[in-house]
């Protein structure tokens, strides 16, 4: 339908007066409009309700004055590519996509409560404004990537169904997904792609369902990022979220139940971390080697507090394989937190792993410095150990009755007590061991002092080493 005299007279009366227009569904042609805005003759689009037909393409051009096209139908998609904007605004639209690659807009681009049916272009685009999407439909992917906003960027409760490309894009603002869903591109298991994505407020993910993976390798957060009440998947055994070297003063985790696939924070650095280990996605193992942060935190201020157990028992359940730096990494903050206790706790079980890790005889001697000492972080059972050894050598042979002596005209008086302390301590010397000279049974139990003692003295070093090492540290 053509678009009538009488139409585009009001428009252009109105473009020319900066007064809202609203048309009951009546035809307005494209190039018209965009001819009206290459114009510049001071005036301002703001018309509402209109069917736009043809092509509104202002490729390259200058428009110094803000474009309102409320709740209007396109036929073809707007074209905006490369041009120099005040603001635009399409909320309440449908159009079958738009096109504003390298565009630059001093105000906000608002594409909010819209029906796109397919894809929405807006890289390089250079937005001095807020970029907002919130509650829109697209049908098809948008493309962010290598956009600059100098606002935020707004997705709340928009629909996207072949994802969301914002990779190497630099947000001055925050950046916010809430009660959104997101599909996956075809051919790709990637519903949100951000890798290298420059934040200077916070990222902000809530209630989101994605239908595929959250890539945030590399992001650079200045607040905090926050997925909370969030769905993601994978296919087979990708991953579904990647935090991989991702940087943020504040890191909060907590992925709804329904979430499958791996989840990766290796060598990523914040500040404090907040997650949920007892209300862990039971599909979702996760990756913490490299992992840095300051301070744990409790999943809210009204929840109980996690115990340094139930960390160990996620961390065994959903870790694959052995690396000893989320174990650091947990005791340290618990130190820092005053739970000393939980912390030597956490480096116990670190050692146990990491001998069972060594194969058979690395876990036969983690069995030996645990039972014995606790790998040096309980010290106090080496000298139970030696007083029960003692006690039982002293109780055997004040049974067996006293040894024969080598030379009976210099042998020291019988002393099970001291015989049995002069054998089992190494390097000491009572002139009881060598004075005396046991048969049968009785040399039996001074082998196996002598065992003992040399496995005790060998732990207690071991121990005092780790424990001098960790002081210097």
């Amino acid at each position: 339908m053509a678009m009538r005299v009488g139409a585009k007279r009001r428009v252009r009366r109105a473009f020319r007066d900066g007064t809202a227009l609203e048309l009951n569904g009546e035809t307005v042609d494209g190039e018209f409009l965009a001819g009206l805005l290459r114009e510049n003759s001071g005036g301002r689009l703001n018309i509402g309700g209109a069917r736009i037909t043809g092509e509104l393409d202002l490729t390259g051009a200058r428009v110094e004055t803000p474009i309102h096209v409320r709740r209007c139908v396109f036929t073809s998609a707007p074209r905006l590519d490369h041009a120099e904007l005040a603001s635009v605004n399409l909320d309440g639209c449908t159009m079958p996509g738009l096109e504003a690659d390298g565009a630059r807009v001093s105000g906000d681009l608002s594409v909010r409560d819209a029906t796109v049916t397919g894809n929405v272009w807006l890289q390089p685009v250079r937005v001095d404004g807020a970029l907002e999407l919130d509650r829109s439909t697209v049908d098809g992917t948008v493309y962010l990537e290598r956009a600059e906003i100098t606002g935020g960027v707004y997705l709340t409760g928009a629909v996207v169904t072949r994802g969301v490309r914002l990779s190497d894009a630099r947000v001055g603002g925050t950046v916010t997904l809430l009660v959104a869903r997101i599909g996956s591109q075809e051919g790709t298991n990637t519903a949100v792609r951000a890798v290298g994505l420059t934040v200077g407020g916070s990222l902000t993910i809530s209630g989101l369902d994605a239908d595929g993976s959250v890539n945030l390798v590399g992001a650079q957060v200045s607040g905090a990022i926050s997925l909370q009440d969030t769905v993601v998947r994978s296919r087979g055994r990708n991953h579904a979220l990647l935090l991989i070297e991702a940087r943020a003063q504040l890191l909060t985790i907590r992925l709804a139940p329904t979430s499958q696939g791996a989840v990766s924070l290796r060598d990523a650095r914040v500040g404090r971390l907040v997650d949920d280990p007892v209300g862990w996605p039971p599909a979702c193992r996760v990756e913490l080697d490299g992992l840095t942060y300051e301070r744990l935190s409790r999943r809210s201020e009204d929840a109980a507090q996690w115990s340094a157990r139930q960390r160990l028992a996620w961390m065994a359940r959903y870790c694959e394989g052995f690396a000893p730096g989320p174990y650091d990494q947990l005791a340290a903050a618990l130190t820092r937190d005053g739970r000393e206790q939980e912390a030597r706790q956490v480096r116990v079980v670190r050692e146990r792993r990491r001998h069972r890790a060594m194969g058979w005889a690395g876990a036969v001697w983690g069995a030996v410095q645990d039972a014995g000492i606790g790998f040096g972080y309980r010290p106090g059972r080496a000298l139970v150990w030696l007083l029960l050894v003692v006690a039982a050598g002293t109780g055997w042979f004040a049974w067996s009755g006293p040894l024969r002596a080598v030379k009976a005209d210099e042998a020291p008086v019988w002393d099970p007590l001291l015989y049995s302390v002069d054998v089992l301590v190494p390097l000491l010397d009572l002139g009881h061991d060598k004075a005396f000279d046991p048969a049968g049974a009785d040399k039996a139990v001074m082998l196996a002092l002598m065992a003992a003692g040399w496995v005790l003295a060998t732990t207690v070093i071991a121990g005092a080493g780790r424990t001098l090492g960790r002081g210097a540290a």
